[in-house]
């Protein structure tokens, strides 16, 4: 009697973990670089903010969002703006160094895009209608101080919308 309610308790608890890991995993959907950013009206524009950096880069990439786009960014530094037309000459040059990415979701939508310096990487992340830009943040800025890893760390879960 005993070894039936292990069993039945254990078939239970395997049957919440399974639907729990179910309802909360999240799928990597592959960067897709692009030639250019397509000059056009977002519903926001995301700047990712090094202020500790001097220009000409203060930023370490952009992320323009689709109407209805649903993209968020765990970068800790963020400012949103209107427009790309707010930006100054050393953003504008710095602009010219960045690898061009497309933010489509796991049907084929376009929700977005990004712009990066080639020091950071980014791992897009979708759950359900959310997309999560998560940016890896270089070791030169602030990563892993204790020399284990590759030197890299995630921003954290501070910014989007």
């Amino acid at each position: 009697m005993m070894k039936n309610y292990i069993k039945k308790s254990l078939a239970a608890f395997s049957a919440l973990v399974l639907v729990g890991c179910g309802a909360f995993s999240a799928k990597v959907i592959k960067n897709e670089s692009v030639n250019n950013i397509p000059d056009k009206k977002y519903e926001t524009i995301i700047r990712l903010n090094t202020p500790d950096s001097e220009p000409p880069k203060s930023e370490a990439g952009f992320v323009y969002v689709e109407p209805e786009g649903k993209v968020t960014t765990d970068f800790p530094r963020e400012e949103f703006l209107k427009n790309s037309d707010m930006l100054d000459k050393y953003t504008q040059m710095n602009r010219n160094n960045m690898g061009k990415f497309v933010i489509k979701d796991s049907k084929g939508k376009v929700r977005g895009y990004y712009e990066m310096l080639p020091e950071y990487t980014a791992i897009i992340w979708e759950r359900g209608d959310d997309i999560l830009l998560q940016v890896i943040i270089p070791h030169s800025m602030g990563g892993n101080s204790d020399g284990m890893g590759d030197g890299r760390r995630s921003g954290g879960r501070h910014g989007g919308r």
